[in-house]
């Protein structure tokens, strides 16, 4: 039985498992936070792409296309075989587990499966947290802890018209480092600081700027197209 997961909850067609109890985090880029991942119960991330079975954890979201950056080959897969496996003990509904941990809401699939009390709840529990959700038209009640992730400037604006602050994606080729030009950014957004083209300033468990509504900063956030959807994202933006 794994001691760096926990399942959460489960729907009849979603598991909702946290990982980075034990060990943390393999990301470079998020660091040393818990994990909630959403995946489909009946099939493993990778054949749930394949079929369009992904659409019980990320509903209709744009990147679904295979712009995603998420590899569902590596630890999405690893995680949903370990659940398969019986490897996982599920959660009492303590949340003294968060105490003291950063939380990244939604390393795979769309947080707004967990109920608002739920994120709440591990919010106020945690030391922080980074969340995003491409439901932002829908879901609302959200964005007092997730971020809008949106594809342009027309839903950006959009977003932050209905008090969301965004998550915006830019193609790879504005970010040019052989001639060091800074991305094409509105006046209300930053470079993400722990994205390569920003040079990796600070990891997302420390700077905690993705934390939504809730953060003591009203700025927006870009970055370039990254992960293994980079190539395909940036002939689409």
């Amino acid at each position: 039985m794994s001691k760096n997961g926990l399942v959460l909850f489960q729907t009849p067609d979603v598991v909702v498992i946290a990982t980075g109890f034990a060990s943390g985090s393999a990301n470079s880029k998020t660091a040393d936070m818990i994990q909630i991942w959403l995946l489909n119960r009946h099939m493993n991330p990778v054949a749930a792409r394949k079929v369009g079975a992904d659409d019980t954890v990320c509903f209709d979201c744009p990147h679904r296309n295979g712009t995603c950056y998420v590899n569902l080959g590596q630890a999405p897969l690893a995680i949903w075989k370990c659940w398969d496996r019986g490897g996982y003990k599920h959660w009492a509904g303590d949340t003294s587990i968060f105490e003291g941990r950063k939380v990244r809401f939604g390393a795979y699939g769309d947080p707004v499966i967990l109920s608002t009390d739920m994120i709440e709840e591990i919010a106020n529990a945690s030391s922080g947290w980074t969340g995003y959700t491409h439901q932002w038209r829908k879901h609302t009640a959200y964005k007092q802890w997730l971020m809008a992730s949106v594809d342009s400037e027309a839903e950006a604006r959009e977003a932050q018209a209905d008090g969301w602050r965004t998550f915006r994606i830019t193609p790879t080729p504005i970010w040019s480092r052989s001639t060091s030009k800074l991305p094409q950014k509105f006046k209300d957004e930053i470079v993400c600081p722990s994205s390569e083209e920003a040079g990796r300033k600070t990891t997302c468990d420390q700077c905690l700027l993705c934390n939504g509504s809730a953060s003591k900063s009203t700025r927006n956030i870009t970055i370039a197209a990254h992960g293994v959807g980079k190539k395909k994202l940036n002939t689409t933006i």
